[in-house]
């Protein structure tokens, strides 16, 4: 039994590094954490697109020094609503928050990284999921495109999926 439990044990430390972010340094940075200006809301704000972005996936808070609780899923209307939510609810001061553009969404990935790819120092606890973004895919079902956090891949999602958000505002 005890045998049993410190191979468990060895096994389950054994994996945790294989579980970490990777991040290949000899390629230029994409979204270093120079273009970021934090404050003590729980926002960060973009310099160079003027984006000012929720630094913890809807469903985590923001404790004053990193995010906590867990992430949530929504369909795509789902996450309309959710977004008109946090605005009624005026969260970080702010009545503007939105789901980003598919490039805005591009912006902060990180490709340097991946598993997640995204800089975790402006993005902390970043799941490696799709989360959506407002822009529209034509076709016979109802689809918009997200992005995969895992590598930073755009994708067609079709609207009835449920996929993570990461609410943006402008400056």
């Amino acid at each position: 039994m005890l045998r049993g439990l410190l191979v468990s044990l060895l096994l389950g430390t054994l994996a945790l590094p294989a579980l970490a972010q990777k991040c290949d340094v000899s390629k230029p940075a994409t979204a270093p954490l120079s273009q970021f200006k934090f404050d003590d809301k729980g926002t960060v704000t973009d310099a160079g697109n003027k984006l000012v972005w929720l630094r913890c996936a809807l469903g985590m808070s923001w404790n004053g020094s990193s995010c906590e609780g867990q992430t949530l899923s929504y369909d795509w209307n789902e996450a309309q609503e959710a977004v008109r939510e946090l605005n009624t609810k005026k969260v970080a001061g702010r009545s503007d928050w939105r789901l980003p553009k598919l490039s805005e969404l591009q912006s902060i990935v990180e490709k340097q990284c991946f598993k997640p790819a995204i800089n975790l120092d402006a993005f902390p606890f970043t799941p490696e999921s799709g989360f959506w973004s407002s822009t529209e895919s034509a076709g016979v079902n109802p689809r918009a495109m997200m992005v995969l956090f895992l590598h930073g891949q755009e994708y067609v999602a079709n609207k009835n999926q449920n996929w993570r958000i990461r609410p943006v505002a402008d400056k």
